[in-house]
């Protein structure tokens, strides 16, 4: 009897396993076969997921191959032969990281070598998807790794951000799964191989004072050669026609720089508004007074995904 008992238990155990394997891999598991994160339109986010920490030495790179398709992005640059430099001085700007659209991030970084080649140090603002950080700001100091080689980061740079008190270092896990920094590198490290990097990753709650705060400390590590780059999808979930038309609002948002718009924006807006503000409070503590300019616009149901829960993108700089 206990042996039935036993065995019917161990059965039950292993159903209910299996069971949670489904689930997670229904909510973002690496696809082996790709290569890749596969992270759809952010549907992989599992909130409240901790990463505990644990020392990983600075030099051993975080790999960027599970965030991208290695055929993708080769066939990705033909959308970019066509770019021209913009007329001005591009300061920041704001680019997606769902990689479903890689001919837009292509096409982004190509017209931003053309336009900016003296670039130096690129700050990147991403979400923090998963709330991985043991704070609400997170950096870290390792290296990446991509398909044309390492992406050096600006150590430097990044102690100075956590000696400030408003950013936590991660020497973990956190970062070989934010996609919203890995997906972005290789096509940094592809059009600007000398560069530098400085990866942060902010939580969506992070509130406004906060946010602001850290932008007035982040200006004070900016110069001519540097560009501030927010990682950053646009409506999440929606319909193709309700998001096309939230778009509409975020790019006016994203032109007048809207700060309360920025602060309180969700996912059926944008999925990085407070990156959007902190990007906005460099430009404000630097006096420096920019036009939105708009590079691309789209959305994942013209790449042939579900039209009744996309994703959109909109790409652009902010020129001096």
């Amino acid at each position: 009897m206990k042996l039935r008992i036993t065995f019917g238990i161990l059965i039950a155990a292993a159903i209910a396993a299996a069971a949670f394997g489904i689930r997670v891999m229904q909510h973002g598991t690496r696809n082996m076969e790709r290569g890749t994160l596969d992270v759809g339109a952010d549907r992989s986010v599992r909130p409240g997921l901790q990463v505990a920490p644990r020392t990983v030495p600075a030099e051993n790179p975080i790999d960027t191959i599970p965030f991208i398709d290695l055929k993708q992005f080769g066939r990705s640059w033909s959308a970019a032969e066509s770019a021209k430099a913009n007329s001005g001085k591009p300061l920041a700007g704001v680019v997606n990281h769902h990689f479903l659209a890689a001919d837009l991030m292509a096409r982004f970084f190509r017209v931003l070598r053309l336009s900016r080649p003296d670039i130096k140090r690129f700050v990147i603002i991403s979400p923090d998807h998963y709330r991985a950080g043991r704070g609400a700001i997170s950096l870290t100091d390792r290296m990446y790794s991509t398909p044309d080689g390492s992406m050096a980061v600006a150590a430097s740079s990044v102690q100075t951000l956590v000696d400030s008190g408003f950013a936590t270092l991660e020497n973990g896990e956190m970062f070989e799964l934010e996609h919203g920094v890995g997906a972005l590198v290789p096509f940094i490290r592809h059009e600007f191989p000398a560069v530098e990097i400085v990866p942060i990753a902010v939580r969506g709650d992070l509130d406004r004072d906060t946010a602001k705060n850290f932008g007035r400390v982040l200006s004070d590590s900016m110069d001519d050669s540097t560009f501030i780059l927010v990682s950053s999808d646009m409506s999440h979930y929606l319909t193709e026609a309700q998001a096309l038309k939230n778009d509409e609002t975020s790019i006016k948002a994203l032109t007048s720089l809207d700060e309360k718009f920025l602060s309180s924006a969700k996912d059926d807006f944008v999925d990085n508004g407070v990156g959007l503000l902190i990007m906005r409070t460099v430009l404000e503590t630097k006096g420096l007074r920019a036009t939105f300019r708009l590079l691309d616009h789209s959305i994942s149901s013209r790449y042939g995904a579900d039209k009744i829960s996309t994703t959109s993108y909109i790409n652009g700089v902010w020129i001096k």
